[in-house]
């Protein structure tokens, strides 16, 4: 019994070892660059589409091995901006990226940024927006309401049988 002990035992150790110095299939070195690329990228996006923008943070920025020659990356970033009516507000996104292996060399692997998956868009407001609710009639002038705006009910009134 004691033999069997020692051998699993053994196994045991053997395979672990294997498992600590196998190859991975991207190294660390390759997903630190691919992060340092991709919040590069990010803020030169969000500095471009959002000129106003100001203090973009990344809360969370972590990437995973799907395979050999795939990558994905989760990200948590936030920025401030104004609104429409100028007011301060926290825009935070969060989503993942998906790249692809396209080329490898000696020194550098080249990987294509092919999926993009917004997942939550978050927006703080600074200062409360106030919502008057009423029974009064809007009065049309004061908030003119374009076609495209209006909202209809197209559902089956239940006293018109006529069909």
């Amino acid at each position: 019994m004691k033999i069997v002990s020692v051998v699993v035992f053994a196994a045991a150790m053997l395979s672990s070892w294997f498992i600590v110095h196998s190859q991975r299939p991207v190294a660390e070195s390759v997903h630190a660059g691919i992060q340092s690329d991709l919040k590069r990228i990010i803020a030169e996006y969000v500095q471009k589409t959002l000129p106003e923008s100001k203090n973009l943070r990344f809360h969370r920025f972590y990437t995973e091995n799907v395979n050999t020659a795939r990558v994905r990356a989760f990200f948590k970033y936030s920025f401030e901006d104004t609104t429409n009516t100028g007011e301060a507000a926290e825009v935070i996104l969060e989503g993942s990226a998906v790249l692809n292996k396209t080329g490898e060399s000696a020194d550098v692997a080249t990987w294509s940024f092919d999926e993009l998956k917004i997942l939550g868009n978050t927006v703080n407001f600074s200062e409360p927006i106030q919502i008057i609710s009423g029974s009064e009639e809007i009065d049309s002038e004061e908030y003119p309401q374009d076609e495209s705006e209006t909202i209809q009910d197209n559902r089956e009134n239940p006293e018109d049988h006529s069909h």
